[in-house]
C-alpha cells in the first residue's frame, strides 16, 4: 500500500525542543551505531567526557533535564540545537497510529545540513571530543487508546473496575490476604501526570509529589487524565506500594519529554519502573535495522535494566516500537475476561515476534485489556473535564459506543496495554515486597513461569496472532497470575 505524501521540511519548530545527547563512549563503537542489544555497559561514558559534553550543550544555550551513564537528555530552543550541531532544525510529517486505533500524520523533528548524518531526528557534532550524537525527542502515544466522586458511577454496560475485579482476575486478591501488598516497594510511572482524585486518598493509597520535566507544566495536573487512571492499575495489584509519578507531558498533555523523564526516574533508582507509552514505526516487519536514534534509546532502557530496576512497558495497542522489544523489558500484553469470566487475547493489544532482537516476543506476559475498537473496559479515576474524561464519553468517528459516564464526572471507561503495563507494575511490586533481593530476570522468571495459559482469540489485527496453548505470540505467556508467582518466588528463591 502507498501512503499519501508527507509535506517537506520546512515547518516552524516549537519555541521549546527536547532531545538527547550521546556522550562519547568508553569503547570504541558509538553508541548510535550498536548492532545489537547484548549490552549496554560499553557505551557508559567516563565521568569527565560527560561533564565536558554538558559544558558544549550549556554553552550552546541547553538546559540539561536529566543524566544517565550513557548520555543525557536537554532542551531549549531551536537556535541551541543549531549553534550545537551546525544543523537546521525542522519538521516533517509522518503517518503514525495514535489513540484509539486511529491513524493520522504526527509532526515529527529533524536536524538537517550539509554535515548532519542522513538519519532522521539525529545531528552530528563535528570534531567535538565529547559528544557522539545529538537526537531530537520523537513523539510518543499514551498507550490506551472541584467535587469529585471517590467511588465511579454506576453503569449497565460491562466493566471491571478498580481495585475489587483487577485484583481478583489477576490472582492478587489472595496475595493481599497473606499480607503480600507490595508495602515498601517504589514504583515509578512516566507519564501525563498525575491529579489528586479522591479514590486515591479514600483508598489510602501512597502517592509521591510529582516530578515535572517540561518547563510551566504544573505537577498537580494532567491534562489528558492518561496517567491518573492507569496508576490506578498498580495499586489495585500492590496497595502497600508507593507510586512516584514523573509527569513527561507539556501544560496541553502531549509526551514532549518522554526520555528525559525516563532518565530523571531511572536516576532516583526506583525499584519498578512502568511505562505505558510509546512509539511507533509505520512499517511491519521492517525493512531493516532500527534507527539509531531507536539504537540509542533502546540502549538506555537497556542501561536501567543492567542497574537491576525491573522495567515494564506496554507492547502497544496495534503499534511497533523499539520500547517493548528492549532484551530484560517486561513487555505488557492483552487478556480480556468477559462477563463469562472465559479469557481470551484481546485483539486490541500488539503481540508479534522481534524482528531486531533474537529471541523476544512482544508481550512476554499480559494483563486485563479491552477489545477493539475502544477498549473501554475498565473504570478508572481521572481529572474532571480532562481529554479522557470527554471523549470516552463521546462518539468517536466511525463508532457508536460511549462509555456511559458524563464528560465531567471524573471517571472514565478506558484500558489498553496502558493498563496492562501498570497491573504488571504492580504484580512485580507484590514479588519485590516479599523478596526484595529479586533480580529483573527472576522477576520475569516468575510472572511468565506461572502466567494462566490463553489459547483463544487473537492480538491486534495488524499482526494477527492467535493464541494457542504455550507461550505465544498473541498474549505472550498468559495472563499473570499474582498470587502463583508469589508462591513460586517464595519456593524459588528462599
Amino acid at each position: 500500500m502507498t501512503l499519501p505524501t508527507a509535506p517537506s521540511h520546512g515547518s516552524h519548530a516549537p519555541d521549546t525542543v527536547f532531545g538527547y545527547v550521546s556522550a562519547r563512549s568508553q569503547g570504541e563503537m558509538p553508541m548510535h551505531e550498536a548492532v545489537g542489544f547484548e549490552s549496554a555497559a560499553p557505551f557508559r561514558a567516563d565521568d569527565g567526557t560527560r561533564d565536558r559534553a554538558k559544558e558544549y550543550v550549556r554553552a550552546a544555550g541547553l538546559t540539561v533535564t536529566a543524566e544517565s551513564r550513557l548520555g543525557f537528555t536537554v532542551s531549549g530552543p531551536p537556535g541551541a540545537y543549531e549553534q550545537l550541531t551546525g544543523g537546521r532544525v525542522e519538521t516533517y510529517e509522518e503517518r503514525q497510529r495514535v489513540a484509539m486505533n486511529q491513524e493520522r500524520f504526527v509532526t515529527h523533528l529533524d536536524i538537517v545540513g550539509e554535515r548532519q548524518p542522513d538519519v532522521r531526528g539525529m545531528g552530528a557534532v563535528p570534531g567535538e571530543d565529547a559528544i557522539e550524537a545529538v537526537a531530537l525527542e520523537q513523539p510518543r502515544i499514551p498507550m490506551r487508546v472541584l467535587p469529585v466522586a471517590g467511588t465511579p458511577p454506576r453503569v449497565a454496560r460491562f466493566h471491571l473496575e478498580v481495585p475489587g475485579d483487577v485484583a481478583g482476575l489477576l490472582g492478587a486478591a489472595k496475595a493481599h490476604e497473606h499480607g503480600e501488598t507490595g508495602r515498601g516497594v517504589q514504583v515509578a510511572m512516566v507519564d501525563t501526570g498525575q491529579f489528586r482524585h479522591p479514590f486515591f486518598a479514600t483508598q489510602s493509597y501512597r502517592v509521591a509529589p510529582t516530578v515535572v520535566l517540561v518547563p510551566g507544566a504544573d505537577p498537580r495536573e494532567d491534562p489528558v487524565g492518561h496517567g491518573t487512571g492507569e496508576s490506578a492499575n498498580i495499586f489495585a495489584v500492590a496497595p502497600g506500594a508507593t507510586l512516584h509519578p514523573y509527569r513527561a507531558s507539556d501544560q496541553a498533555g502531549h509526551l514532549t519529554a518522554a526520555m528525559a523523564a525516563f532518565l530523571r526516574a531511572k536516576s532516583d533508582l526506583p525499584q519498578v519502573l512502568t511505562n505505558s507509552w510509546g512509539g511507533d514505526i509505520r512499517r511491519f516487519p521492517p525493512l531493516g535495522p532500527p534507527a539509531q536514534t531507536d539504537v540509542m534509546w533502546g540502549m538506555e532502557i537497556l542501561d536501567a535494566v543492567e542497574q537491576g530496576i525491573v522495567v515494564v512497558f506496554s507492547a502497544g495497542n496495534g503499534q511497533f516500537s523499539i520500547e517493548p522489544q528492549v532484551p530484560g523489558v517486561i513487555s505488557a500484553g492483552g487478556v480480556f475476561a468477559g462477563p463469562d469470566g472465559k479469557l481470551q487475547a484481546s485483539n486490541y493489544a500488539s503481540g508479534y515476534i522481534s524482528p531486531w532482537v533474537q529471541g523476544v516476543v512482544v508481550p512476554k506476559v499480559s494483563g486485563l485489556v479491552g477489545m477493539l475498537p475502544r477498549a473501554q473496559y475498565l473504570m478508572l479515576p481521572v481529572p474532571p473535564g480532562c481529554e479522557i474524561d470527554v471523549a470516552e464519553s463521546r462518539q468517536a468517528p466511525g463508532d457508536t459506543s460511549t462509555d456511559t459516564t458524563s464528560d465531567h464526572d471524573g471517571w472514565a471507561l478506558f484500558s489498553g496495554t496502558s493498563a496492562a503495563a501498570p497491573q504488571l507494575a504492580g504484580a512485580v511490586a507484590v514479588l519485590l515486597g516479599a523478596r526484595p533481593g529479586l533480580t529483573p530476570a527472576q522477576v520475569a522468571e516468575a510472572l511468565t513461569v506461572t502466567a494462566t495459559d490463553i489459547t483463544t482469540g487473537s492480538c491486534n489485527p495488524r499482526f494477527g496472532n492467535q493464541a494457542r496453548p504455550g507461550p505465544d505470540e498473541a498474549t505472550g505467556a498468559g495472563l499473570v497470575n499474582v498470587s502463583a508467582a508469589l508462591d513460586f518466588v517464595l519456593t524459588r528463591f528462599p
